[in-house]
């Protein structure tokens, strides 16, 4: 979707409001989700003191703000200005150091700061070019603005907490539709990359160490965040030239154009990051899931609502659903799941409005996210994973949405990185092919703890 509204601004060095939770910001995504009247009195704690807000907002009127510490001094206000438009004013005792000016639309339109002498020493603006929206940012110490432009998405978890916890070199933040965004200059988002290419590596080594580590219960090896289909949801993977999976699926008695995809309300589980439990996620978060789109042709014709054999609201979005239902009206047989832009998220079977059965479910962008068996909304059985993190691909059996037991991990190029295999006693072999041709064999057993290991080189196989 991208960014279309931004909620507040922050400059990082003067400002650390924290806009993961902002009221302001809370405020205005939820009328922007609905543009429905909202109006409300709450009191907030706010690093050891107790706000009293006093907020309304709606269509055609400025915007109702008023924040009050115990003493009753005003902490933020509006005021309104010219044309309909308005600013939100944030004090610092009797001073104002920053405001923010609104159209009459509710659209943020600018944030300043003050120095001390109440003139305008810095100031945000948002910008739309050809490459979309972008920042201008101007310093009074600065000959000419600077344009930020947000931070490239990462979306490897570990990544992100390094970058959170160490990286402070981006100029401005900014709560928006899309969550909270940093903006940096040039500079900035080369020094960023860097830091996020040098932490990958980091990790990839630590990953090589883990499968020869013998502390790292087996489990842990094999059941790794890269095919996490919440986290990597949105994720960029280009699989244009992979070829298409068989996956057998039955067919349905129409024309095949009359199937579409992408499954919704569903109440399905999304894998924990670190142990072999699964999490039983809300309808909202896995309408979020369902949205992964592919199949960039236009279905003008067959995915309009009134074709649609079933109708889904879901996260204030619309899903229209094409194939088989039950007496119930439940998803159940073959069928497709799409987005309001007619992308696909899931085709296969359902049964009981669930996945189940054989299916195939796509990431945002279109790549491909899993192909094989589901049970109860939840990848269960024989399929392929495809990682959104590196392309690496897992091949085999999954249990409760995490690959585990016999299989096979290849890389994105197809070089094979370990294979694991069962055996008849209850135990388990993993095979790890290191890089110079030797494969680290170890026995697990049914615990999951390593009783042996041996390593052999494949280059003395004459």
């Amino acid at each position: 979707m991208g960014i279309q509204y931004f909620y507040n601004f922050c400059i990082a060095q003067l400002d650390d409001t924290d806009l993961e939770s902002d009221i302001l910001s809370a405020v205005r995504k939820s009328y922007f989700a609905s543009f429905e009247k909202i109006r409300d009195k709450i009191t907030y704690d706010s690093e050891g003191v107790s706000l009293l807000y006093d907020y309304g907002i709606e269509r055609d009127k400025p915007l109702r703000w008023t924040v009050k510490n115990p003493h009753g001094g005003i902490v933020q206000e509006v005021i309104q200005a010219d044309g309909g438009r308005y600013y939100l004013n944030f004090y610092r005792g009797d001073q104002l150091y920053k405001r923010l000016l609104f159209s009459k639309l509710h659209t943020l339109l600018k944030a300043e700061y003050m120095d001390d002498s109440g003139v305008v020493c810095r100031s945000i603006e948002p910008r739309r070019t050809q490459v979309g929206l972008c920042l201008l940012y101007t310093d009074n110490r600065l000959s000419d603005p600077v344009v930020l432009y947000a931070a490239p998405d990462v979306r490897d978890e570990r990544v992100l907490d390094a970058l959170r916890e160490s990286f402070t070199d981006y100029t401005a933040v900014a709560g928006t539709n899309e969550g909270v965004v940093w903006y940096l200059s040039d500079e900035q988002i080369a020094r960023f990359k860097a830091f996020v290419d040098q932490k990958l590596n980091e990790l990839e080594k630590e990953s090589e160490v883990s499968f020869v580590d013998g502390e790292t219960p087996l489990f842990d090896k094999i059941n790794v965040k890269d095919f996490n289909m919440k986290r990597n949801l949105s994720a960029s993977l280009d699989i244009s030239q992979a070829k298409d999976f068989d996956i057998s699926l039955p067919q349905k008695q129409q024309e095949p154009e009359a199937l579409t995809e992408e499954a919704v309300e569903e109440s399905g589980t999304e894998p924990e990051s670190n142990d072999r439990q699964a999490e039983t996620a809300p309808a909202e978060e896995a309408a979020l899931d369902e949205a992964a789109a592919i199949d960039e042709e236009a279905h003008t014709e067959d995915t309009k609502a009134s074709d649609a054999d079933k109708v889904i609201m879901a996260d204030g979005a619309e899903y229209r659903y094409y194939g088989e239902l039950d007496a119930n009206g439940y998803r159940s047989g073959y069928g497709r799941t799409v987005t309001d832009e007619g992308r696909t998220a899931y085709e296969g079977c359902y049964l009981n409005d669930k996945r189940s059965g054989k299916g195939a479910y796509f990431y945002r962008d279109g790549s491909l996210c899993y192909s094989g068996d589901w049970a109860e909304n939840v990848r269960h059985g024989v399929g392929v994973g495809v990682s959104a993190r590196d392309g690496s691909m897992h091949i085999g059996r999954w249990r409760h949405n995490k690959p585990e037991g016999n299989g096979v991990r290849l890389s994105a190029e197809g070089e094979i990185k370990f294979v694991c295999r069962e055996l008849s006693d209850g135990g388990t072999v993993l095979m790890h092919y290191l890089k110079d041709d030797t494969v680290l064999i170890s026995k697990y057993d049914e615990n999951g703890a390593k009783l042996s290991e041996k390593s052999v080189s494949l280059t003395d196989f004459s």
